[in-house]
């Protein structure tokens, strides 16, 4: 059953008229039209932030639903994609699929698990299917952290994530340098080991580059990873790209978190 297809329209910085097709094939369990509409709507909202850093004109995606987080998790063991019980979605850039395991645990928190889930593949799409782990899951968690209300889309960088930063913070726990290299292991590693810290520090690094730092400069440290022959580590591009180098990103990021 064919879910979302539209073509999106706006105009370039040259000012040419460009057209963005995204098609997201829905199969599993029903949704309503309430929540339909409200998908479509982040769904446009992140096609265009991501167009920005040359999304590929036409892309596709099949979301797959299940209502009951059981049926999600039985139903990847048939394919042998195993699942830890916490997991609520995922997206495999292998299969062109987005999982989202279980409207059970709340419509508002599996609307957002959608949105994290489409962010993954548009990351994915800007970055040549290897965005930094960091960047990766910091994008899904700001488009996560959005809602949709009468004021349009706003985002939220939650008091307990913004508490567990300058906690972080006052114990020294945080180093940038090291972070912003860590492989998907190291950085796993450090999230189940270690009360959220990588995915709450991630959604602060992306929620300052995002809010704080000059678009051009996000723009220019995008571009940076799509350059197949450049083989600087993150923190070399940062250090790079970022006025006065990296120690001055970290002194900002400190500032904005504090």
């Amino acid at each position: 059953m064919r879910f979302l297809t539209f073509i999106i329209l706006f105009f370039t910085f040259h000012g040419l008229l460009h057209t963005q097709t995204v098609q997201v094939d829905y199969v599993g369990d029903p949704i309503s039209q309430k929540d339909h509409q409200k998908i479509e709507q982040m769904l446009r909202y992140e096609v265009k932030f991501y167009s920005q850093f040359g999304l590929p004109d036409t892309l596709s995606l099949q979301m797959h639903v299940f209502k009951r987080k059981m049926d999600g998790i039985a139903y990847l063991a048939g394919k042998n994609i195993f699942l830890h019980r916490s997991i609520i979605g995922m997206y495999s850039s292998s299969l062109n699929k987005a999982f989202i395991l279980g409207w059970e645990d709340g419509r508002e928190k599996t609307l957002g698990v959608i949105y994290h889930e489409l962010s993954h593949h548009f990351t994915r799409k800007i970055t040549n299917n290897h965005p930094p782990i960091w960047l990766n899951e910091g994008l899904a968690e700001f488009f996560e952290h959005c809602k949709i209300n009468k004021k349009g889309i706003e985002h939220t960088l939650t008091e307990y994530e913004q508490g567990r930063i300058r906690t972080m913070y006052m114990l020294d726990e945080i180093n940038l340098s090291t972070f912003v290299n860590k492989n998907n292991k190291q950085f796993l590693e450090q999230e189940y080991t270690d009360e959220q810290y990588s995915y709450i520090l991630s959604h602060a690094l992306v929620t300052f580059w995002i809010e704080k730092v000059p678009n051009q400069i996000f723009k220019d440290f995008i571009s940076a990873l799509q350059d197949p022959d450049d083989r600087s580590t993150i923190f070399q591009l940062i250090d790079r790209i970022y006025p006065k180098g990296f120690k001055q990103f970290e002194q900002d990021f400190k500032t904005f978190c504090e």
